[in-house]
Parts: structure tokens; C-alpha cells; sequence
């Protein structure tokens, strides 16, 4: 895209452990909760068939990358494709995906923070702090947010897995029963909106020209998905075993009620502190790793030098566009409407149907004749 962008080389093992991060987060946000309103009992099924999906999509799309434009990720694909015109709308439309995206998940961090712990403190302090940390991570680059997504692989893990065995003294095998739960049509429309979980196949196709060596990519693909599809089903299966299906789907902090339950004798209880940490850490690299996304596609689209003079401004439109919706129950319905609704035809169908149309287009030349 640009001479200067592709300096940055991120390696395998990193650009893993962010974009599972990156899928894993969901677990701190409302997506149980959401997932459980559409499945119910059979919840846990859907990041399985989001992953499966998600899985098929990237292995379609790491095809034609390797076949028809290596070493080039999609933005170029449609400025050659389509023309400088409708290569820029498409770069801009993600852009503004990615900052929709940004917004959303944290408003909804600053409202979990305000409720769990520092009910007292004004939201806008909370969501300004976000704003100014996810400015400064981003304005890092990628190889540093990378490099803190492996240093918080670990943690976001260890949480997720010990909120579910830490409560097993709550566990009620029988909230996970009927099996198919609210149906087979209501898992699938649910994993459909479990789709928008795995951004990291978007992600790496605007990133493909960054890793060390491009052909590590389906591995990193593969990998991430794997991990983030395991860590979600885990702790969906986790929260259905505490919590029965008739609360599963109206609690603003799944993880946050699930570790307040943790009571182990007397000396391991009341460690939802240390959770919150955790999703804090979880968060930033969320929050930074979407708002690099939204400034590298607008500063190659624009061919503009470097990405971080546009992140002060693309910062204050994160925090205007949270800010707009009045409370947590409207940002997790508009949320569900318009985000996790059409979230799969974003990042699995339109980078297919682009990558598509351009490798028609590579066929269809004429090849030069031999000398």
C-alpha cells in the first residue's frame, strides 16, 4: 500500500496470540449473553459453527491471496481491481466499520467498569481514558500491539478457563439440557451473530503484507480462529452450567457474575478485582488493534505518510459515536441489529466476492508472448 507501511514485520507467534485476544474478548463483553438469547440451552454451538465458518472463509481467501496476489492485502486488490473510485468507498466503508466496531465495544467496557467497580465515577472519565490509551497503544504500530497481545495471551486464557473451573461448585449439568436448546434455526441465526467474534480474518487481510513471511498466514489464520472458537465454547458451556437459560441472556457482565460466585473455602473468594484487570488488558488490545486497523486503511487509501497524526481525530469519533447511545441496554440492541447482523457478510463475503472478481480479472489477461 505504501513504501513506508510495509517496514513493519510482525512474527507468526505474535500476530497469534493478538488476534486470538482479539476473538477472545468477547467473552468479557455482552456476546454470551447474546448468543444465549438466540440458542438458549444450546448456546455453546454457536462459536463452534461461527468458527467453522470463519475457518472455511479464511482457507477460500488464503487460496486466492497465494494464488493470484502474494505479498498484497485486499485494499490493493480493489484499488486494482476496481479503480482508485470504488477502492476508496470500499476502504472507507471498512473504516468506518472499524470504527463502528471500536465504539460499541467501548462504551460497553466503560459501562462494565462503571457498574462492577467505580459506580461513582462519570462515564465520559472512563471512556476518555479508554480513548487516550487505545490512542497511544495504536500510535505504536503494529509490531508493539502485537508484541503486548502475546504478553496478554496468557492472561485473557488463564481468566477465561479459571472463571469456569473456579465455579464448578456451582455447576447444574441439566441447564444445558435439551440438547438443541431453542432449535436448529435459532443456533444458526445465533451463529451467524457469533460471526462477528472472528474479525481476525478481516484483520489479516488488510495485514498480509506486514508478516515476516506471508505464507505463515494460514497457519496464524487457522491457529487464531482454533484458540478463540475453544476459549469462547468454554466459557459459554461454563456460564449455561451456572447460570439457568432464563438469566443467561440479561446480564450485563457474564464473566464479572461468574467470578463473584467463586467461593472456595475461605481464603479464595471475592476475586472479581483481579478480573477486571484482566478485561481492562483485554480490552486495550482490542480497542488499539481495531483503531490501527481504521487509521491504516484511511492513511493508505489517502497515501498519506504515517498513520498517527489521524488517531487523535479517529479517537474523539470512537468516543462521540459510544457516547451517542443513552445506556448499555440501547448499545447492545443497536449492537445486535445492525453489527452482529450483517457482521458475517462483512468479514467472510466481501472479502471473498473482492478477491474474487479480482483474480477473474488476473485470468483474464492476455499473457505476454515469448521472445
Amino acid at each position: 500500500m505504501r513504501p513506508t507501511a510495509r517496514h513493519m514485520r510482525v512474527g507468526a507467534r505474535e500476530l497469534t496470540s493478538m488476534t486470538t485476544v482479539l476473538i477472545a474478548t468477547n467473552a468479557f463483553l455482552s456476546y454470551p449473553a447474546i448468543s444465549s438469547s438466540a440458542g438458549l440451552e444450546a448456546a455453546w454451538m454457536e462459536p463452534l459453527w461461527a468458527g467453522g465458518m470463519a475457518i472455511l472463509a479464511f482457507l477460500i481467501i488464503d487460496m486466492m491471496f497465494r494464488r493470484y496476489f502474494p505479498g498484497q492485502d485486499l485494499l490493493e486488490v480493489a484499488h486494482r481491481t476496481f479503480g482508485k473510485a470504488v477502492g476508496g468507498f470500499i476502504a472507507i466503508a471498512y473504516a468506518a466499520y472499524f470504527i463502528w466496531t471500536t465504539a460499541v465495544i467501548m462504551r460497553q467496557f466503560a459501562e462494565t467498569v462503571i457498574i462492577t467497580v467505580l459506580p461513582n465515577t462519570p462515564i465520559v472519565v472512563v471512556v476518555g481514558l479508554f480513548t487516550v490509551t487505545m490512542c497511544y497503544v495504536a500510535s505504536c504500530g503494529l509490531e508493539a500491539i502485537c508484541r503486548l497481545g502475546q504478553l496478554t495471551f496468557p492472561l485473557v486464557s488463564l481468566g477465561i478457563i479459571s472463571a469456569v473451573c473456579l465455579t464448578g461448585n456451582w455447576w447444574q449439568p441439566t441447564f444445558l439440557m435439551p440438547l438443541w436448546g431453542n432449535g436448529v434455526g435459532a443456533v444458526f441465526r445465533g451463529s451467524l451473530y457469533s460471526a462477528s467474534s472472528f474479525i481476525n480474518v478481516l484483520l489479516l487481510c488488510l495485514i498480509y503484507p506486514h508478516a515476516k513471511d506471508y505464507r505463515d498466514l494460514r497457519r496464524v489464520g487457522l491457529w487464531s480462529t482454533v484458540w478463540g472458537m475453544l476459549l469462547l465454547t468454554v466459557f459459554v458451556v461454563g456460564y449455561h452450567l451456572v447460570f439457568a437459560p432464563e438469566l443467561t441472556s440479561k446480564m450485563a457482565s457474564p464473566i464479572y457474575s461468574m467470578a463473584r460466585l467463586v467461593h472456595i473455602g475461605r481464603f479464595l473468594q471475592r476475586v472479581e478485582s483481579v478480573y477486571v484487570f484482566i478485561w481492562v488488558a483485554a480490552a486495550v488490545i482490542h480497542l488499539s488493534i481495531t483503531l490501527w486497523a481504521a487509521s491504516y486503511v484511511l492513511s493508505g487509501t489517502f497515501n498519506w505518510p504515517t498513520h498517527r497524526p489521524i488517531l487523535p481525530a479517529l479517537g474523539l469519533a470512537c468516543l462521540t459515536v459510544g457516547m451517542t447511545q443513552p445506556d448499555i441496554a440501547t448499545v447492545i440492541r443497536s449492537q445486535r441489529a445492525a453489527h452482529m447482523t450483517w457482521a458475517w457478510a462483512v468479514i467472510f463475503v466481501v472479502p471473498i466476492l473482492l478477491l474474487a472478481v479480482g483474480a477473474l480479472r488476473v485470468r483474464g489477461r492476455p499473457r505476454p508472448k515469448p521472445s
